[in-house]
């Protein structure tokens, strides 16, 4: 048994980012932990106490907790830091706070962001997840692996440096109709094709990263660190 750590910084992340995976880890008897970073919502209100915007928070945690229960991943803490806005923030409160839950669960694997996707908060989720998995004495992460976000990564910077090129891949064709069940839990973010974050389109980019390996539907990552 592994145990498996996502530091997402919106709840949906996890799913679009690895849910097959996450789905394949939990049928081999791995235990997952899921950390949000922000709410997700408040950058598109001009006043974020409006109690449309707290509602919708409220509503994006549902849905959260609605996909964890179905696919039985835990997930450790919601903390609602202000969307778009994590750059605000002293850059050690975020990463300790993980590092505070790595004591805690101890994980062997960790998924977060690609740090060039277009979605700032990506970055900085990255960035103090990959600080927190520095080697130390409190606990020893084997393997750290970055997704990849429709709508994100694929509109993110496309500097040659910089763009999201993977190199670790994860056979999810089993896990498919499973995904998009956890995917409807979050139905408010799914729009509509020829959007890269439709059904269609996530279904053709698991078609396209499987293609690249030889299997139907695949999950693709770019690997920070490995540790055998």
């Amino acid at each position: 048994m592994k145990k498996i750590f996502v530091v997402a910084a919106h709840p949906d992340d996890e799913v679009l980012g690895c849910g097959g995976t996450l789905l394949k880890h939990q049928k081999n008897g791995d235990k997952i932990f899921i950390l949000f970073i922000s709410e997700g919502v408040s950058a598109r209100y001009k006043n974020k106490n409006d109690s449309k915007c707290l509602r919708e928070i409220k509503d994006r945690q549902a849905m959260a907790i609605k996909a964890s229960k179905l696919a039985k991943f835990k997930i450790v803490d919601f903390m609602n830091l202000r969307n778009l806005e994590l750059g605000s923030y002293p850059h050690t409160y975020i990463s300790n706070k993980i590092i505070e839950y790595f004591k805690k669960y101890k994980p062997d694997i960790v998924y977060t962001h690609y740090e060039y996707d277009l979605n700032i908060d990506h970055y900085h989720t990255f960035f103090s997840t990959f600080v927190a998995c520095r080697p130390n004495n409190y606990f020893n992460i084997k393997k750290l692996l970055s997704f990849e976000i429709p709508s994100s990564t694929d509109w993110g910077i496309k500097d040659k440096n910089k763009i999201f090129c993977p190199n670790y891949f994860v056979d999810i064709k089993p896990f498919m109709k499973a995904k998009k069940k956890l995917l409807n839990c979050y139905k408010n973010e799914i729009r509509k094709p020829p959007h890269s974050r439709s059904y269609k389109n996530i279904v053709s980019l698991s078609n396209y990263r499987g293609g690249i390996v030889g299997v139907e539907n695949a999950e693709a990552f770019v690997v920070n660190k490995i540790l055998v």
